[in-house]
């Protein structure tokens, strides 16, 4: 637009600032966009609906507003002072039902994949779509870097106001509106050394975040719109009238008492007395004459730190939150990435991974009497960066809706923090005066009679499944179905679990109790799953794909194996003779499987044990003059490949194409240098240690003394070093900076490694699955024939800055 357009210019909040750093490290993904669609019905005037639409862009400086940053020291935000405002318009009335309902859900997959060009203001886009002689679809979508919520009501409000009056040639006059700037001029007069005081003592006792429910580790892989998915939950208008009834009685706020079951929940799962996560605040300062009117964003979201007093009463303990949560008022204009920094979290780790919404001003909004028009089926479809989004609709049904990544929770797991919620908000309004120990306990009892009744299910299912196969019953002990006990005495590594009877279907029961593996192998970093019906690779590959939606292809090989389809594989093909040391697969590659699993198709006849390793208690027993060398200098993998001694780039890359190794060492980061033809150098630098995503726990974490040199039988060692220089060998590894790592260290670690490590023997059927991170593996010699096929699921990668050295 040209300059004498220009109206303003001036910066973004804080929290402009945060969502313009998210969306343009996932531009792709959809975050921060809001999109409302509902019916309109009536005598509906195109016209007059455009020019309120218009009318409302002319009063809003926010909606003329556009977002620069390139080739600047800080983004802007520049105010035009005439924009356009387009509303694309669909005739489907021809269409039958079927029809439009396939187009309507196309177009809105489109419209969120478009987003928007933020430079070029507006960023709303309304479309108006005739789907019947009456009724019409409208979509309206916009950028939360422009509106808020609360924005969101105020325009809504505005259109419709106008778009009455238009049709009416009435004319009204709306108070004018302060513009965006008046905020932004506000918050940088703020004290920001008592907000700093506040937030430091909130937070210091908090070092990690508090841990939520999850199955998947996908989280570091770029954002797609289709890794986000909403599930909601009304209660009863008993229930809910209930709620609003008990919190009038003790002089309480609705939301103080969903927050309090929401901290409460939190506790129960992480078992932590003291939890902490995000609430969004209005974030509107209260001082600020006409700011309930002022069109921007002015939301922010804050942490919420909660203690858990289990002898408090319920109702003593709520109003003592309420008084909590009035006070973090005086501080709700601080940026989140300020209290970052003032909180004792490592660098690169968020303060919380849930956050609560509640959405008192966006309710049915559009359900406003209209003279000329009546509005239904409103949906809203948002998410933000966070993988959990609590949101509390405050409407005669209450609804709870959970915004979530799917590559973060499963929906199973969704469906029972939205059922605990409701459960423990039910118990409140009806226990006023009951502790918060004994609230927990009927929640237990709850979840309890729950898995109860679902196993009853289950037996009962698979009691018809396996009747209509064959006459045969069930046969259970104490009501189990399986039962779970240690392999070792004393030894926690691994787990084992076992049917309690026969037939019990492998894949049926991981399904159901995906929750439970996932906790205890958090927990023990190794699951022995015996004497289930894995009869045939079919059956391992479905358990596989039920623990991991994604199995990963075996890239930057350093071993030779045999792909079986289907990204299954067969176990490293190395002679039975040799021994296989301890590691973690994929560790000196940039991005490394979550999960590894194996499955015992022919137990060998003597030998061939898989030995496992705790890596935490690894990294504990490692000398600590040793492990902070290492921490320091991290290290260097090298490998020459061509040499017909180890494996070929073709082979190790699995392509015969240059061009494609060339961009996956670009992308891994590596150095890589052709040497002729046929032959590649590959060098790649990566940390020795690793911090697990999900339990925040550091692991030893790497191959160093496995590719060095050292690694080999002495006589191979010196007939390599006469065929090759050292900088020419297969591989081998150093200190980052190049310097040649000791092979006396070396020992020490492959000594620790022994100290941490268990072993047991195969039998057929047995399925291993491992923590890639937690826990390493390992072969030993065997004789006779052995067949163990190896997966491997949920790709991971961890950013330097995680790990906060």
């Amino acid at each position: 637009m040209e300059a004498e357009n220009i109206e303003d210019i001036y910066t973004l909040s804080p929290t402009q600032q945060g969502i313009l750093f998210h969306v343009l490290s996932s531009p792709d993904s959809g975050v921060y966009q809001s999109q409302t669609t509902c019916i309109l019905h009536g005598d509906f005037n195109v016209s007059a609906f455009e020019q309120a639409w218009q009318k409302v862009v002319d009063r809003h400086s926010t909606l003329r507003s556009a977002f620069v940053w390139e080739g600047l020291d800080k983004p802007v935000q520049i105010v035009y002072r005439e924009v356009k405002l387009f509303i694309q318009q669909y005739d489907w009335y021809e269409f039958s039902t079927i029809e439009q309902e396939t187009l309507l859900q196309n177009y809105l997959q489109a419209d969120r994949n478009r987003g928007f060009e933020l430079s070029k203001p507006p960023l709303i886009r309304p479309t108006v779509i005739k789907m019947t002689q009456n009724s019409y679809q409208l979509v309206w979508t916009s950028h939360h870097l422009a509106l808020d919520g609360w924005s969101g009501v105020i325009i809504q409000k505005e259109v419709f106001a106008f778009y009455e009056a238009f049709c009416q040639d009435k004319l009204i006059d709306l108070e004018p509106s302060r513009p965006y700037r008046d905020y932004i001029a506000w918050l940088k007069q703020q004290d920001i050394s008592s907000s700093e005081i506040f937030w430091r003592q909130t937070l210091q006792r908090f070092t990690a975040p508090t841990p939520l429910f999850v199955n998947h580790s996908n989280a570091a892989l770029p954002a797609k719109e289709e890794d986000y998915q909403q599930q909601e939950i009304y209660l009863s208008t008993t229930k809910t009238a209930a709620i609003n009834s008990f919190a009038r009685q003790h002089h309480l706020t609705s939301s103080t008492v969903v927050l309090g079951a929401w901290a409460l929940l939190l506790s129960h799962y992480s078992g932590k007395k003291d939890v902490l996560f995000g609430k969004v605040m209005s974030g509107r300062p209260t001082t600020m004459m006409g700011v309930e009117s002022m069109v921007g964003l002015f939301v922010n979201t804050l942490p919420v730190q909660v203690q858990i007093s289990l002898e408090d009463s319920i109702t003593s303990w709520l109003q003592g939150l309420q008084t909590q949560q009035i006070k973090l008022h005086q501080y709700e204009y601080t940026p989140l990435v300020q209290i970052q920094n003032w909180s004792e979290l490592p660098k690169g780790i968020p303060l919380f991974e849930s956050i609560l919404v509640f959405q008192n001003t966006f309710v049915d909004v559009l359900n406003q009497h209209q003279e000329s028009l009546k509005i239904d089926k409103i949906n809203i479809r948002e998410y933000t960066n966070y993988p959990l989004t609590i949101s509390v609709i405050p409407e005669s049904e209450l609804c709870l809706k959970a915004s979530f990544d799917l590559r973060r929770f499963h929906v199973t797991i969704i469906t029972k923090i939205l059922n605990d919620l409701a459960t423990l908000l039910t118990n409140i309004v009806n226990h006023p005066n009951i502790q918060l120990n004994t609230l927990i306990e009927i929640l237990k009892l709850t979840e309890k009679e729950q898995k109860e009744t679902e196993l009853q299910e289950l037996k009962k299912s698979n009691y018809v499944r396996l009747k209509n196969i064959q006459p045969k019953l069930f046969t259970f002990s104490s009501g189990k179905i399986v039962k779970i006990e240690y392999l070792h005495p004393g030894k926690t590594l691994p787990l084992v679990i076992q049917p309690v009877g026969q037939n019990l279907d492998f894949i049926a029961w991981t399904q159901n109790n995906l929750e439970f593996i996932e906790r205890q192998l958090l927990k023990h970093g190794a699951i022995l799953f015996r004497n289930f019906d894995v009869s045939d690779l079919m059956v391992f590959e479905k358990f596989m794909r039920v623990i991991s939606h994604e199995l990963l292809e075996y890239r930057e090989r350093s071993t030779p194996r045999t792909e079986l389809g289907r990204n299954i594989y067969t176990s490293t093909e190395y002679p039975a003779h040799e021994h296989i040391v301890l590691h973690n697969e994929f560790s000196y590659a940039y991005t490394w499987p979550m999960k590894i699993c194996f499955h015992c198709v022919k137990p060998a006849p003597q030998g061939g044990e898989t030995p496992i390793a705790d890596c935490r208690q690894v990294l504990q027993i490692i000398n600590p003059k040793i492990r902070e060398r290492f921490i320091q200098k991290k290290i260097m993998y090298v490998r020459n490949y061509g040499n017909k001694i180890d494996l070929c780039w073709q082979e190790a890359f699995q392509t015969k194409d240059k061009s494609v190794v060339e961009e996956y060492c670009r992308k891994a980061p590596m150095e890589f240098e052709w040497k002729d033809t046929n032959r590649l150098k590959t060098r790649q630098i990566r940390y020795s240690v690793a911090r697990h995503p999900k339990t925040q726990e550091m692991v030893w974490f790497n191959q160093a003394h496995l590719f060095h040199i050292s690694n080999l039988e002495l006589e191979v060692r010196e007939a390599l070093l006469e065929l090759f220089q050292e900088e020419d060998l297969p591989r081998n590894t150093y200190y980052g900076d190049g310097s040649p790592i000791e092979t006396s260290v070396l020992d020490e670690i492959r000594e620790a490694y022994q100290q941490a490590s268990v072993s047991f023997s195969w039998q057929k059927g047995d399925v291993l699955l491992l923590d890639n991170m937690l826990v390493a593996h390992g072969r030993k010699p065997f004789g006779g024939t052995r067949k163990i096929v190896v997966a491997m699921g949920e790709p991971f990668t961890q950013e330097p800055e995680a790990l906060n050295f």
